[in-house]
């Protein structure tokens, strides 16, 4: 029988990655969790559903407060939103999470914590940065990454994604949101309510094209309700810098049509994810 430095070991810490390594260790398994970044927790409390849900629970305050006299209450004249101080408060709020998602509490559980780049040996070993560690199971928890849809110049221009949104500290007058999936709907209801005018791109014939088109047309009434201007199948054909900003040439996805130009402070990409796999 061969003999491992490891029952399971565990590449990526994040949600799945915490998850397995808690259970792992305290069902017995000699456990390892490596994770290529210098703090645990992984997208979703660095750059997903924390940052993402903070953000959409202060955007709903906001426009809450806007409706004020619909409630019988003084209407209230309300300045512009300062997006630093929102994205402040979305940073405590990880950085109050973090303490749960701690190398130690994990070393608590009986699982060691391990930070830098794996890469896999073979079957059973990976060398990281200089040291073979060797595992019966491998659990690979890497997550994904966004990814850039084939636009002409995208790559060239300053450009959001859900991993860049949440540190920005001045708010769009105009935000164009390529994609209508759940990242881009999220972020562009956020953003309308806290007082961008926000853009939907989406290729497909409608916004979350793999859900049932019933329920996507009950969102879709209820953003554009909000002020979120929608374009369906159309495509992204050219985005380059002007002024300070970005436009965006736009035409039908499928079929003729006109081509029209966006322009905007300001653009998210949300058109997609990658698995991050490489280098393993």
């Amino acid at each position: 029988m061969a003999n491992y430095d490891y029952d399971l070991g565990i590449i990526g810490g994040g949600a799945a990655g915490l998850t397995a390594a808690a259970g792992g260790a305290q069902f017995g398994a000699k456990t390892i969790l490596i994770e290529k970044s210098d703090k645990l927790g992984g997208d979703c409390l660095h750059y997903g559903c924390v940052p993402s849900k903070t953000l959409i629970r202060t955007a709903g305050v906001w426009a809450q407060t806007k409706r004020a006299k619909e409630f019988g209450l003084p209407e209230i004249k309300l300045p512009p939103v300062d997006l630093g101080i929102v994205m402040d408060r979305v940073q405590g709020v990880i950085d109050t999470i973090q303490h749960h998602d701690s190398p130690e509490r994990f070393c608590s559980l009986g699982a060691e914590v391990r930070f830098g780049n794996p890469v896999f040996a073979d079957d059973h070993a990976i060398d990281l940065d200089g040291s073979r560690i060797s595992a019966k199971s491998w659990i690979i928890a890497t997550g994904s990454s966004p990814t850039l849809p084939p636009v002409d110049g995208l790559a060239d221009v300053t450009y959001w994604t859900n991993e860049t949104v949440f540190s920005q500290r001045t708010l769009p007058g105009t935000l164009i949101v390529l994609g209508g999936g759940p990242i881009g709907l999220e972020m562009s209801q956020a953003f309308c309510r806290l007082g961008s005018k926000v853009i939907i791109v989406e290729f497909m014939d409608q916004i979350l094209g793999p859900e049932d088109a019933d329920m996507a047309e009950i969102i879709k009434k209820r953003i554009t309700h909000e002020g979120v201007v929608i374009h369906t199948n159309t495509k992204a054909v050219e985005a380059e810098a002007k002024n300070n900003g970005i436009q965006l040439t736009v035409g039908p996805a499928k079929g003729d049509g006109a081509i029209q130009v966006i322009q905007a402070d300001a653009i998210l990409v949300a058109a997609g994810r990658k698995p991050n796999i490489e280098g393993l």
